[in-house]
């Protein structure tokens, strides 16, 4: 066996082990799970499907591409996430044993579990080489090199700040030395700044690869981009409760992020394979305009209520008034605004689409007053040169 099957396979092992120790661990005993990130028993399960899920393709995609990186950077994504559940259900096992052994276990257990856990970096770095395994020029091969320094500074910081854990707050950090940068937040500012610059620089560089890339690459992309996009969300979500939000994270937003997060190694998978690597632009065009519909009314709702309720004053109901009046501006304000939005989209991001609409349209417009038949032979077949480019085309007039 090679060493590129044999890598595949044991990172794929690794991740089961970590699947079955975990619900063996928690079928034997009763383990409180606490508020440590947002973790839940919903958010473990997701990690759990999660992991297997990337290591599962990770596997697949080793086993049939080998010279392509983003597997292997998958298998390892997928091994971390899984065992990382193992960890840190050992982890609050062996705190609900309420002795200093259980404690001091507790704490190395804890540890493994961050560093299990930052094996999430290597997700980013996964959207600077995807779909080839390599950046796209030699400007962002330097800032691959500086990615590298700044994700080893990150796992260092993280692993070494004094204090609660970063990820399992119930215990110490057994390592820990040096200031704690998080100021009480249950992560460091410096780290989010980090994170948010990475993420920007990931947007300029697929961008830049979809400029340069031919037309197989692009559907590639798009692929990745729609299951990024829904993980996205949900990672935004949890990174603004745990650096904005006062008290414990809540666990729903991590365990959406982790569910949602299963989804972009099946994409990138169809992506490397392309197995049926069908053009998903109308899918695209609907996520990005309801997704810009939803923003656009969130914000109306918000903004009408809190402004009703400062009118209203001390008028009895005067919250729920408010809150049914923006409800009320919110329905009506769907269909125009989605329509509107649509159009947009529509127009900046599925161009041949809006084109071909526009044409139809305007051809309908023309046919309604035009009675001479050669006429409207020469422009029916003329519209559907220009929107199908067929190689023959005819009409056959009653």
């Amino acid at each position: 066996m090679t060493a590129s099957r044999t890598f595949a396979v044991v990172g794929l092992a690794v991740a089961i082990f970590g699947a079955i120790g975990t619900g063996v661990v928690h079928a034997l005993y009763s383990i409180p799970v606490a508020g440590a990130f947002g973790f839940g028993k919903a958010a473990m399960v997701g990690y759990v499907i999660s992991g297997l899920t990337w290591a599962s393709v990770g596997a697949l995609l080793v086993w049939r591409r080998p010279q392509n990186a983003v597997g292997w950077l998958l298998v390892l994504v997928g091994a971390g996430y899984a065992l990382s559940q193992l960890t840190v259900s050992l982890t609050f096992l062996f705190l609900s044993e309420h002795s200093a052994r259980g404690d001091q276990l507790a704490r190395i257990a804890g540890w493994i579990t961050v560093l299990l856990q930052l094996v999430a970096i290597l997700q980013l770095a996964i959207g600077f080489i995807f779909p080839t395994g390599r950046v796209q020029s030699p400007g962002w091969a330097w800032f691959m090199r500086l990615f590298w320094v700044l994700a080893t500074a990150f796992v260092v910081i993280s692993l070494t700040q004094p204090g609660p854990l970063q990820l399992v707050p119930a215990v110490d950090n057994p390592v820990g030395f040096g200031p704690d940068l998080r100021d009480g937040r249950p992560i460091a500012p410096i780290l989010a700044l980090w994170t948010l610059i990475v993420f920007v620089a990931l947007g300029f560089s697929m961008v830049s690869r979809y400029r340069m890339a031919d037309r197989v690459e692009r559907l590639q992309m798009k692929w990745f981009v729609l299951a990024l996009g829904l993980s996205a969300t949900a990672l935004g979500v949890a990174t603004w409760e745990s650096v904005f939000m006062d008290g414990p994270v809540s666990g729903n937003s991590l365990a959406a992020y982790v569910f949602t997060g299963a989804v972009v190694p099946v994409a990138i998978g169809i992506a490397i394979l392309r197995y049926r690597l069908y053009d998903i632009d109308r899918i695209i065009s609907r996520t990005l305009g309801y997704a810009i519909v939803t923003g656009v009314l969130a914000a109306v709702f918000a903004a009408t209520a809190i402004g009703l309720s400062a009118v209203l004053g001390q008028l009895a109901q005067a919250d729920s008034l408010a809150v049914a009046a923006a409800t009320l501006l919110v329905v009506g304000l769907f269909g125009p605004l989605r329509r509107r939005a649509q159009a947009i989209v529509d127009r900046r991001f599925d161009r041949a689409r809006y084109d071909a609409s526009q044409t139809v349209q305007a051809l309908t417009a023309r046919l309604r007053d035009d009675v001479d038949i050669d006429r409207v032979r020469t422009d029916v077949l003329g519209v559907v040169e220009q929107t199908f480019h067929p190689v023959v085309t005819g009409l056959w007039l009653r």
